[in-house]
């Protein structure tokens, strides 16, 4: 049995790991069945006596100095964004999200391996009826664009999740608009009922977003996406969505 221990760096991981289930909290389950897994939230640090350090997010400079301090191996999640490609080596293991990402980042790593999924358990169409025209589940931040999802939708959307430093311009933009706009924490098990509930997801992105993507398909919600999100459009069969131009227009 190998000890593995996963780093959640960012202000408020304490908050959100207990609610949240997705594809890669079940996979975490999964690998606990067998392995060690053990959690380290917001600037909670392990020990050196792990087999690997798994770690969740963009890398750093000052987080990849940080992490290169333990002996163990070492693995990041979440990753894609090719302005990164100078981090990827100092990892053993970098996990791609979708294809596209998997082919951009192969060269610059030790071992690229795509890995994504979504806990279809949780996430599925269920019989309820569609109250609004669209739905979008994301952090309200500039790189989301709600002010592209009001503008196009106004009171007939659902935008909702946390507000970030920057992000509360956004927000307001939505309630300006009369776009409904929850801002702060949604337990994951809330979500498949707010993505039923919705005619279509409509991600606004112009990167990132993979996750609301393929949740919103395994409930059997088409989806609309910015066709400057190159990494998550890469995600969507043609006959499962629209890949739109930023305008609300369109």
């Amino acid at each position: 049995m190998k000890k593995l221990a996963f780093i959640w760096p960012w202000d408020g991981a304490k908050a959100v790991r207990p609610i949240q289930k997705d594809g890669l909290m079940t996979a975490m389950e999964i690998i606990g069945k067998k392995h060690k897994v053990d959690w380290y939230l917001g600037g909670d640090e392990p020990d050196d006596s792990y087999n690997w350090i798994l770690v969740w997010g963009v890398a750093s400079i000052q987080f990849n100095h940080y992490i290169q301090k333990y002996k163990a191996k070492k693995a990041l999640f979440c990753a894609g964004h090719t302005d990164d490609n100078l981090f990827f080596p100092k990892f053993d293991c970098v996990f791609a999200e979708t294809p596209l990402a998997f082919e951009l980042i192969r060269p610059y790593c030790r071992r690229a391996v795509l890995a994504f999924g979504v806990d279809t358990d949780l996430f599925k169409p269920l019989d309820i009826p569609k109250h609004i025209d669209a739905v979008f589940p994301a952090t309200f931040s500039p790189w989301k664009r709600q002010q592209l999802f009001s503008e196009a939708v106004g009171q007939r959307g659902l935008c909702f999740g946390t507000i970030q430093p920057d992000g509360q311009d956004y927000y307001n933009h939505c309630v300006s608009k009369n776009t409904m706009a929850l801002g702060g924490l949604v337990h994951t098990a809330i979500m498949p009922v707010m993505y039923n509930m919705a005619k279509t997801c409509i991600i606004t992105s112009y990167h990132g977003s993979e996750r609301t993507l393929i949740e919103s398909l395994s409930c059997n919600i088409p989806v609309v996406i910015t066709k400057d999100n190159l990494l998550t459009c890469s995600l969507l069969p043609d006959e499962y969505g629209i890949k739109t131009s930023p305008e609300p227009s369109e």
